[in-house]
């Protein structure tokens, strides 16, 4: 069987009854109207899920924990193995001891800062510092030659070096502050861990003695030691500043360089050089802007053509002012006399009666008589003015002309006064140029004595620098010298024993902690390969996925049905009693399964209706197991039951399993059809279903791909289509043999059925692959089984089979009744054509619960 027992299947809380559908669904055939009915694009009629997030971040947590639950025996092994594995290590560890003591390390000065050294005075020195001299030789050795330890020298192998290796990973030294330094006191925390007991106390009582001993000791020698080096650097380095301070005295007794008030060295012949460097610039500065003046006197001089004029420019360039004697009075003539400034004076004694006429026109216009008498007025009073200022002129003219012969020449006396100061120009450049040169030699003279002085300068500061820095050194000596005399007064660190070692005591190993290692580990492992085994799962977990994958929605989900026929009475017999169990929709029309069925005709109905002439619809599968015959059977009962005239053609020809659920398997089918052993109206039986028939497969063919490949398997289907209003064809499974993607390029549309199992995702993938190939429509997918993916590790089911060890095995077992005329035969075809037979007539949708005498039972 291509179903195994409770393989109809279904999703109860998925989809809307159906009950009214069936009968609109009658009375709009296909290709007649659609009622309308919004459904989502995965088969869903806008109902949510329960796999179905709600788009929030949480999705992906519930996905983990889902895998994690699928797959549990996958975590819960490798936790199981962790805690064995962890118990097993504590067995085996040994056990390890512990004893402590309480230290306490206390300074008598307080820490301070060293304001011209930056050093930190006093207080507790850092942890590094302390745990470095607890693990130095001094410590060791005296800790190892301590009488408390020599019954276990034999265990170190009498060798030192043992020990201090077993110290260095026994030992711990801690204290509360991660930084002491600074602290006036600071409490640490010393332990030593063995697997010897006796040892652990032995050794941490050497170690508190060994340690307080040698800051004892390290206290007194360091003070006295230091304070000799000190002693003996000072009294070695004050001779020698003795000795620098009487070379200095006699170098400045006998060195040619000057002292000032502060002590300072001067090169008198340097400070010559920069004084007369100053003056030097000082006259070029001068001289500067002295030839400047002379080449403008000089410009001026020669462009002028009044002499007087020019004598007048030069006084100002030169901010002086030059006067010729009588020059000035006729000067003033000259402008008294001339007519066009007499004139301007005129214009500016009317400008009053010019201002009151603008008035008058303002007020009265042009045209006004008062405005014509003023412009008489003007008129005049100009021609009169102009006369006396013509005859004035003329006047002072004759006046300057007989001056000018009588008394001297201005021009002559402006001539000679430029050229004077022409020559005091020159003679003044001439000077300042003779004073630089005389202070150049001067400077080169002061400059290369001040070079014979430059290594009494350096001789000077070399002796100061050395006497400084001896200074320095014998003052930081004596700072010192005090630090050390005040740790004495202070008596420094010390180190007192606050607890007294304790026992040895158990500290390992501790049960609980390995445990918890273990359970991690393994729960970290187990989790790990929880996800690794649901990513290679290669399954779909939601509708969405199955829908991405092959491109057409989800018609419906049909749930685990387990079949159950009643048994007729004689009061209340059943049509039904030899069809198939799992038969749902003629055994339990009220059920879920048969529900999800008649959800699935109405999608197919409304996919159909939109195909010219949309009749014929294939039924299969990727692989056997999902359920595709019963899924065909249910399918075709369902479409009959709302009085469209249907017939079910069994073309399975290799496992004809949809005969067998009708109980045909012995009666005239497709096979005798197509080899002409009779007309296609005989091998169409009748059915409890008044409107359904059926087409049983027939004879098991030898070439089960060549028959379909028959022209009369083509001219039967569509004979057929003018007989039935839809016809279902039930064919193998894609990925076995080829029989189904012969038949989907003959049929209208293909259903695929579809278990979820393990591996599922690319046998579907494969199988969709196919029919895109042929160019097969495919309506959709109907999911079977699909609730009953709570058990196992997410999805029950056969596993994932290759598809070429099914192909030798996809036949009906011999020996059987109905196997008798089921021996291989060839089909060849038929000599004569196909006859058209009787069409069925439309009848009226029956309550097949009432037919059935299940109106009581089914309620219950």
């Amino acid at each position: 069987m291509d179903l195994p027992p409770n393989s109809l299947t279904a999703q109860s809380n998925t989809y809307r009854s159906d009950a009214h559908s069936s009968d609109s669904a009658a009375a709009f055939p296909p290709g007649k109207g659609v009622f309308a009915q919004p459904q989502s694009s995965n088969g869903f009629s806008g109902i949510k899920l329960p796999w179905q997030g709600d788009g929030s971040g949480t999705q992906d947590t519930a996905d983990i924990v889902a895998s994690l639950w699928r797959y549990r025996w996958a975590v819960l092994i490798p936790i199981a193995l962790g805690l064995l594995i962890g118990f097993l290590v504590f067995l085996k560890t040994p056990e390890t001891y512990q004893s402590a003591t309480l230290l306490m390390f206390e300074s008598d000065r307080p820490a301070v800062v060293d304001t011209m050294t930056g050093d930190m005075l006093g207080g507790i020195p850092s942890i590094d510092v302390l745990r470095s001299q607890l693990f130095s030789d001094t410590v060791l050795n005296a800790t190892y030659n301590d009488e408390r330890l020599k019954p276990f020298h034999e265990e170190f192998e009498n060798n030192s070096i043992i020990f201090e290796s077993v110290a260095f990973k026994s030992l711990e030294f801690e204290t509360a502050l991660q930084e002491s330094r600074g602290a006036s006191s600071v409490v640490a925390n010393m332990t030593f861990e063995h697997t010897d007991p006796e040892l652990c106390e032995a050794a941490i009582k050497a170690f508190s003695s060994s340690l307080q001993r040698f800051f004892a000791d390290k206290h007194n020698s360091s003070r006295s030691e230091l304070m000799n080096l000190i002693e003996v650097a000072t009294q070695q380095m004050q001779p020698k500043l003795s000795e620098l301070e009487q070379r200095y005295r006699d170098f400045r007794t006998t060195a040619p360089l000057v002292w000032n008030s502060d002590g300072e060295a001067i090169n008198p012949h340097r400070e010559r050089q920069l004084y007369l460097a100053g003056r030097r610039s000082e006259l070029f500065e001068d001289l500067r802007s002295k030839a400047i003046a002379l080449s403008a006197i000089k410009s001026i001089a020669k462009e002028a053509s009044d002499p007087v004029v020019g004598m007048s420019v030069i006084g100002q360039l030169i901010g002086k002012t030059f006067t010729i004697p009588g020059y000035s009075a006729g000067d003033q003539i000259v402008r008294d006399g001339d007519e066009e400034l007499a004139l301007i004076k005129l214009d500016q004694q009317l400008i009053p009666l010019m201002i009151q006429r603008s008035k008058f026109v303002a007020e009265f216009g042009e045209q006004h008589p008062t405005v014509k008498a003023v412009d008489a007025e003007l008129t005049m009073m100009k021609t009169e003015l102009k006369r006396l200022v013509s005859e004035q002129s003329g006047r002072i003219v004759e006046l300057m002309e007989k001056n000018r012969v009588e008394q001297f020449d201005p021009v002559k006396r402006a001539e000679e006064a430029v050229n004077v100061i022409l020559i005091a120009s020159e003679a003044e450049v001439e000077l300042l140029e003779q004073q630089i040169g005389e202070i150049d030699s001067q400077i080169t003279v002061e400059k290369a004595e001040a070079i014979k002085l430059a290594r009494f300068e350096q001789e000077n500061a070399a002796l100061l620098r050395e006497m400084d820095r001896n200074r320095e050194l014998i003052n930081q000596l004596a700072e010192q010298m005090a630090r050390v005399e005040i740790t004495e007064e202070d008596g420094g660190l010390r180190l007192t024993e606050l607890r007294a070692p304790s026992r040895a005591y158990r500290v390992g190993p501790i049960l609980l902690l390995i445990l918890a290692i273990g359970l991690v580990s393994g729960a970290a492992f187990g989790c790990g390969l929880a996800l690794l085994l649901e990513k290679n799962a290669n399954t779909f977990r939601d509708p969405d996925e199955i829908v991405s994958a092959i491109g057409a929605p989800i018609l419906t989900h049909v749930p685990f049905f387990k079949g159950k026929i009643r048994k007729s009475k004689p009061n209340s017999p059943n049509p039904f009693e030899e069809l198939d169990p799992y038969l749902a929709v003629v055994h339990n029309p009220a059920s879920v399964p048969a529900e999800a069925i008649r959800s699935c005709r109405t999608s197919l109905f409304f996919e159909l209706s939109g195909i010219r002439g949309g009749k014929i619809l294939q039924v299969t599968s990727p692989l056997p197991g999902d359920g595709k015959s019963t899924i065909a059977g249910n399918l075709a009962c369902s479409i009959a039951q709302s009085g469209k005239r249907t017939l079910l053609i069994d073309c399975d020809l290799r496992r004809p399993q949809v005969s067998d659920n009708f109980d045909a398997s012995t009666k005239l089918g497709l096979i005798d059809v197509l080899s002409g052993n009779c007309d296609h109206v005989e091998a169409i039986h009748d059915t409890p279903l008044a409107t359904l028939k059926m087409m049983p497969s027939g004879p098991i063919p030898a070439n089960p791909a060549e028959a379909l490949t028959l022209p009369e398997m083509s001219e039967l289907l569509d004979l057929l289509r003018d007989e039935y209003d839809y016809i279902i064809v039930d064919t193998p499974p894609l990925l076995v043999v080829t029989d189904p993607s012969i038949l989907a390029s003959m049929v209208d549309g293909v259903v695929v059925a579809l278990k979820i199992r393990r591996k599922s995702k690319p046998n579907t993938k494969e199988a969709a692959g196919i029919l895109r190939n042929v160019g097969a429509r495919l309506l959709g997918v109907v999911v079977n089984n699909s609730d009953e993916a709570a058990s196992s590790d997410g999805y029950k089911g056969y596993g994932y089979y290759r598809y070429g060890r099914h192909t030798n095995r996809y036949y009906r077992k011999q020996g059987s009744e109905a196997a008798k005329r089921r021996s291989p035969v060839v089909v060849s075809g038929r000599n004569s054509g196909l006859r058209a037979g009787k069409p069925i007539k439309s009848v009226t949708p029956v309550d097949l619960t009432s037919v059935n005498g299940l109106d009581e039972e089914s309620n219950s």
